[in-house]
């Protein structure tokens, strides 16, 4: 009798914990639809962005002529400020950190979703981050022609007036006004030299979003089936 006392003690025990555990899945599987959601929001976000950051590449590019007298200078510092503001994505981690720094990937029992939480951590925390180091390359060696070629108190009282909000051609005349009053110590041949390597650097800098582009629809990708494959197997909306 004891022993059966005993046994069913561990039985009920046991099943208390198998209970617990599915509780807690439950839990994670609702936070992770919720990471996916904002993560789906913010992707979006950051690729509309990015999309305003390449036209006003464009149109920097394009008002880039040579030699530098040719060039129209109030058009390149309209958009100079926001053809180099920089975006990135950043997945919402919180649920996925939970379950590995608390090892509780063990809870997720549908080994189709457990697997495809993994790749999509590894998309994130892998080739989203060696893209993203080649990117600031380009950025640092594109923000470093343009700190030699351009006034940055010029580009500062723009960003200060304007922010990232498009500046409109009725600034030109201010600009204007602000670029007759700027001295930079640049020989025109000079200034030709360094227009040409920035406009080099940029269109490279714009060409490699082609990297990013891919990734971003790569995490789009996972994440729909991510989200479809955990409303299928955990019966959510």
């Amino acid at each position: 009798m004891l022993f059966l006392a005993v046994f069913c003690s561990f039985l009920a025990e046991n099943q208390r914990e198998h209970y617990i555990e599915h509780q807690r899945e439950k839990e994670y599987i609702n936070t992770m639809l919720e990471d996916l959601k904002s993560d789906t929001t913010f992707l979006n976000l950051t690729i509309g962005q990015w999309s305003f950051v390449n036209s006003s590449i464009d149109s920097v590019a394009d008002a880039i002529q040579l030699p530098a007298l040719n060039s129209d200078l109030k058009k390149i510092y309209r958009h100079l400020n926001n053809a180099l503001n920089y975006w990135s994505f950043r997945f919402n981690d919180r649920t996925i950190s939970q379950l590995k720094n608390s090892g509780n990937f063990r809870l997720i029992r549908n080994k189709a979703v457990a697997n495809k939480i993994i790749d999509y951590d590894r998309l994130n925390t892998n080739e989203m981050v060696i893209i993203e180091a080649q990117r600031n390359n380009f950025y640092e060696q594109l923000t470093d022609k343009r700190n030699r070629i351009f006034d940055q108190q010029l580009i500062y009282t723009i960003r200060n007036r304007y922010d990232v909000n498009p500046v409109p051609v009725s600034e030109n005349n201010t600009i204007d006004s602000m670029l007759q009053k700027s001295k930079i110590p640049l020989s025109e041949q000079a200034q030709t030299n360094l227009l040409f390597e920035f406009r080099n650097s940029l269109l490279a800098y714009r060409t490699d979003y082609r990297n990013l582009e891919w990734v971003y629809e790569s995490i789009r990708q996972m994440i729909n089936e991510l989200m479809l494959l955990i409303q299928k197997e955990y019966h959510l909306q």
